[in-house]
């Protein structure tokens, strides 16, 4: 007779952990767009110059200084031009007379912190126009590039009492 033995075999498995480092990284690319970007601010008031006495008809009236502000990422350049050639007249005479910007409004630079050169001799009394004209050239990038004007005002005595009003403009452009 046979004996039948039966031999169970345990094997046990072991298992060895091998440590691995659990980063992972990404990147990306960023892109800044800067554009041009040019800003002009008046930081005076709007400009009221009276006539008082039969001597300054003749020989005008000088405004206060009159301050702009220009903020720009690149060099610039400012014009000045008036947005009519003649003033626009409120008063009692009819009909309303007509008054030339052209030798009549002056316009000198009293001071200039841009960087830049005044232009076409406005560093004195030079006339206005409704016709663009170079005020400041070559003027430097920057937040706070400030210029201040006076006006000289001349109109003379042929022209009755009254209000008589134009509007100046600046242009600052990016060449």
């Amino acid at each position: 007779m046979r004996k039948l033995f039966t031999i169970i075999l345990v094997i046990t498995a072991t298992q060895t952990a091998i440590a691995q480092s659990a980063t992972s990284s990404a990147s990306q690319t960023i892109k800044i767009t800067i554009e041009p970007i040019i800003k002009i601010s008046a930081l005076s008031e709007n400009v009221n110059m009276g006539f008082n006495n039969i001597g300054q008809y003749s020989s005008g009236v000088v405004s206060s200084n009159n301050k702009f502000q220009v903020q720009s990422n690149k060099k610039f350049v400012v014009s000045v031009r008036t947005d009519a050639s003649s003033f626009s007249y409120t008063g009692n005479t009819y009909p309303a007379p007509t008054m030339p910007v052209n030798n009549t409004l002056h316009l000198a630079v009293a001071s200039n912190n841009t960087g830049g050169t005044v232009a076409n001799s406005f560093d004195s009394y030079k006339s206005l126009s409704n016709t663009p004209q170079d005020l400041l050239l070559n003027c430097k990038n920057g937040g706070d590039q400030v210029f201040a004007v006076n006006y000289k005002a001349t109109p003379g005595t042929s022209y009755p009492a009254g209000d008589y009003i134009i509007g100046v403009v600046y242009t600052a452009t990016q060449p």
